[in-house]
């Protein structure tokens, strides 16, 4: 298909983007309809602002920008918690490498529950492995923000899944885990299912101590965009995939077939992070027999003089056990000095937050040193989310300005 153009696929929340999206999937797999770019319809739960930015870094239907090869099946664009976000070039073959190992043992026809937005890469991996066994995944009933997240829509799709097959896999991000943990129908649900995939951050120590107190065995994924999603299961590479860690900087690296083919109208970029068929994370680690993720390159700060790893502090802060859920950002407050800003919501509702933040400081301060103590707590409902199930950091630095949303 010469000049293979790229089509838009308007997503829109729910069961019927899931029929929309598969349906264009398998054609742009197979090589017989366009290459695709799925980007999610403005809702409730997706801003104008969002779908813009997925636009311009996908550009579906610019005759001025053609694709980069016409091996290219899919376009998706990352995330944008940090940073604007990038069209990511996948072929066939990169999107479909790790399907058998991501699989495992395979008993009887798998059959997956569709619970994370479709337009993210671990949504789309639902559809891409549904395509592989032959059997259309169940959508939860708030897939792509078509409602609120619920044990009840959950446990709804689980007893369909159950009735086409033995073998119910499910992909969510580690808030949906804890929600479905903190009912006991859902934990049993969950303890049936063969494969639950977690991915998208690291999983709250409270929420894998749950786990496993409820006998449900949680696979964490570890990957990206541009390895088309998590490749390190468990801490493991699955066949077919190398780890690597640049010894100048502790840069982890991936390498194998199903790395992308770089970004989108992007060739510096590129150039930058996808070398020799590698691609490099962004993030650093250790790999010895299991990949350790320490944090991020640009997550590294000088609060009063001393280097802070962001990630090891939010590791700190979700050791605790009445943390559900944090996030930590590093801004300028009103001295001009930068500082640590940390945002969490807690696993206990009659927890006192003064005593809570007096805690974690003193946990912080022992564990890492005083300069990675935050100067701000900010105790939250629930932290601001992307569609895809991420932090949305930039909504928490937009936070920063607020003296109530923040206290010392």
């Amino acid at each position: 298909m010469p000049d293979r153009p790229l089509a838009r696929i308007p997503v829109p929340p729910g069961a019927d983007g899931l029929a929309v999206l598969i349906q264009a999937l398998r054609s742009a797999l197979a090589g017989t309809g366009p290459a695709i770019a799925p980007i999610p319809t403005v809702s409730a739960t997706t801003s104008n602002d969002y779908v813009t930015q997925l636009l311009q870094a996908t550009r579906p239907g610019d005759a001025s920008t053609p694709l980069e090869s016409e091996e290219i099946a899919v376009v998706i664009a990352t995330s944008g918690s940090t940073q604007n976000p990038k069209g990511v070039l996948h072929t066939t073959a990169s999107l479909t490498a790790l399907t058998s190992a991501a699989l495992g043992s395979v008993h009887s026809t798998p059959q997956w529950i569709a619970a994370l937005p479709l337009t993210s890469m671990g949504g789309l991996n639902v559809l891409i492995r549904s395509v592989s066994t032959g059997l259309d995944p169940i959508a939860v009933a708030s897939l792509g923000g078509a409602s609120p997240f619920t044990p009840s829509a959950f446990l709804e799709a689980f007893s369909s899944a159950q009735q086409r097959s033995t073998d119910v896999r499910v992909s969510l991000v580690a808030a949906q885990l804890r929600r479905l943990l903190a009912e006991p129908q859902a934990a049993v649900a969950l303890a049936q299912c063969a494969q639950i995939l977690v991915g998208g951050g690291p999983l709250p120590l409270v929420t894998a101590e749950a786990a496993r107190a409820a006998n449900v065995a949680v696979t964490t994924t570890y990957g990206a965009t541009e390895t088309a999603g998590g490749c390190v299961f468990n801490g493991l590479p699955l066949n077919g995939v190398d780890v690597a860690i640049d010894e100048l900087d502790s840069q982890i690296i991936l390498s194998g077939p199903m790395v992308a083919l770089g970004y989108r109208c992007d060739p510096a970029q590129t150039s930058r992070q996808f070398v020799d068929g590698s691609y490099r994370t962004g993030d650093t680690g250790s790999f010895t027999d299991h990949l350790r993720v320490i944090g991020r390159l640009d997550d590294v700060v000088t609060v009063n003089g001393v280097n802070v790893a962001v990630h090891a502090v939010e590791e700190g802060l979700s050791s605790n056990s009445l943390v559900q859920s944090c996030s930590v950002i590093a801004e300028i407050d009103g001295s001009g000095e930068v500082q640590l800003f940390a945002a969490i919501t807690v696993a206990a509702l009659d927890c006192d937050p003064a005593e809570l933040k007096t805690q974690l400081r003193a946990e912080i301060r022992s564990a890492l040193g005083v300069a990675a103590v935050p100067r701000y707590f900010a105790i939250l409902d629930q932290l601001p989310m992307l569609p895809n199930g991420k932090v949305d950091r930039r909504v928490l630095k937009e936070l920063i300005g607020d003296g109530v949303t923040w206290q010392r």
